[in-house]
């Protein structure tokens, strides 16, 4: 194969990644579509939410990280009225729904739990790491992304939210 070539398969391979990478999931772009069933029996879609703020989280049974911070979303779920503010939750475990629910039962999550076992909406919003978050303002658009681990409590957090719910007229 020529240098030629390989430069040309290259620079294709990156265009074709940029092109991937640089999807709706970043600041300022639509947050993607989707809908999933929850564990409250239903399907939540995010449109369903469009003129609040929604916190997206991504997580798993088996992530220490996210087992460590879901207390302080609970306590964030709880500091906001459900007309301006939402937690959706994406478990992206591939195990039984049972064992999930065990898991939000034995701490008694409130906000809602969405189920990706097949990873769908998990490659949709390209998550390589949990737990990850992105805050969705009233308009649908990504405000921020969070890798990794927070306390859902920092005062820097909060001011965010609450700016952004102080945007009604925006949309």
């Amino acid at each position: 194969m020529s240098w030629r070539w390989l430069g040309f398969v290259f620079g294709l391979l990156i265009g074709v990644s940029a092109c991937v990478n640089s999807g709706e999931t970043s600041r300022g772009g639509e947050a993607p579509e989707f809908r999933l069933r929850n564990l409250r029996g239903g399907e939540t879609s995010l449109s369903s939410l469009r003129g609040k703020v929604v916190l997206i989280n991504f997580w798993a049974t088996w992530c220490g990280p996210c087992k460590a911070e879901m207390p302080s979303m609970e306590a964030l779920y709880g500091s906001y009225d459900r007309a301006d503010f939402e937690i959706l939750a994406i478990s992206i475990d591939t195990v039984s729904e049972e064992r999930v629910r065990a898991y939000v039962d034995s701490f008694g999550f409130r906000f809602p739990i969405l189920l990706d076992p097949q990873l769908i909406v998990n490659e949709l919003y390209q998550v390589r790491v949990v737990p990850m978050s992105l805050l969705i303002d009233r308009t649908g658009r990504i405000h921020k992304q969070i890798l990794g681990a927070r306390d859902w409590s920092d005062p820097d957090i909060r001011l965010t939210i609450e700016k952004l719910i102080g945007k009604k007229n925006d949309r």
